[in-house]
């Protein structure tokens, strides 16, 4: 009789399917390695070693927040937008910051030698209340000037803030690491100078994850994997240089001279923990909450805006389990 039972268990075992992956959407801003966690953590297998099935899509904040706050994404790359998105009432939550260094220069004209020179003139930036705004906000504010001090001017993406600022339209404008790379190598840098490295001055959320509150209420395991996967992406990236740079160009950017510029400049300042400090992260909110027109005693706090408990709770996992990356 055991051996009948024994062979009727083996059979049901065999017979038994593996637990399904866990399938949930996911997505990112821009090919760029402050996304390495996410592109990383999905071409390296890392979100399917977490029992995970992630739906990996491009998306800016302004159609990923909507989505996830409608429910149909779980996890976005947008941390900015879902901030800006809570002060406005979402039920959202940021959970994790790849990057505290918004990669962005402030380039201006000969006659602008320091920043108090810019009041009431032009900035351009990407897009009314996006990170570029963000950052050059705080910047001014730490020169001792108000926040709105300069009028901002939206000039999107690429080459039109490159054009506006070689043809000395406009005082000064925002630009990223690449494209910083992109004006010097086309000679049109002419007398430009660099008047502000706001990967010095400023500590803001650039990059990372958020998600909404019923997603951390109903599913918390799966949040902490997505936690998990995504610190050993950012782990892989600081040691694969080349690993990162192919993620980046599969997932959008056909360029390898500006993928690489970009790791080069990047990797280095990818986060170890996560999260970021309290004092940073208020000053932050009451920021965002000046450009949102949000009263003071209406802004919530820290806690109503992150939760770095999953994050944190990984970091110990994994380091508990003493996993390395293998580049």
């Amino acid at each position: 009789m055991s051996r009948v039972f024994l062979t009727l268990f083996c059979a049901l075992a065999i017979a038994t399917p593996a637990a399904a992956a866990d399938k949930l959407k996911m997505s990112y801003v821009v090919p760029v390695t402050e996304y390495a966690g996410i592109l990383l953590g999905y071409d390296a297998g890392f979100y399917k070693d977490e029992g995970l099935d992630v739906e990996l899509t491009q998306a800016g904040g302004g159609v990923a927040t909507p989505a996830l706050i409608s429910g149909d994404q779980d996890f976005t790359g947008s941390p900015g937008a879902a901030i800006s998105a809570i002060l406005k009432g979402a039920k959202l939550k940021v959970i994790f910051i790849t990057n505290d260094r918004p990669g962005y220069l402030l380039w201006a004209q000969p006659n602008i030698k320091v920043a108090a020179d810019l009041k009431d003139k032009q900035v351009g930036v990407i897009s009314r209340g996006d990170t570029t705004e963000i950052a050059m906000r705080y910047y001014l504010i730490k020169q001792g000037l108000a926040s709105d001090s300069v009028a901002f001017t939206p000039l999107g993406t690429g080459t039109a803030r490159l054009a506006a600022l070689a043809s000395g339209s406009y005082p000064a404008v925002v630009l990223g690491q690449i494209e910083t790379a992109q004006l010097k190598s086309s000679g049109r840098i002419g007398q430009l100078h660099l008047l502000a490295d706001f990967t010095e001055s400023v500590r803001m959320t650039f990059s990372g994850i958020a998600t909404s509150d019923a997603e951390i209420a109903n599913h918390p395991d799966r949040v902490l994997k997505v936690m998990r996967a995504a610190m050993k992406g950012i782990a892989l990236a600081k040691v694969a240089r080349e690993r990162t740079i192919d993620a980046i160009m599969k997932h959008g950017n056909p360029d390898r001279a500006s993928a690489e510029v970009d790791y080069d400049i990047t990797a280095h300042e990818l986060t170890d923990t996560g999260d970021m400090a309290d004092p940073d992260l208020a000053f932050e909110l009451k920021l965002r909450g000046d450009v949102l027109g949000v009263p003071p005693d209406k802004i919530p706090g820290i806690d109503k805006v992150f939760d770095f408990s999953f994050v944190r709770k990984a970091a110990q996992q994994l380091k508990a389990e003493g996993w390395k990356p293998k580049p």
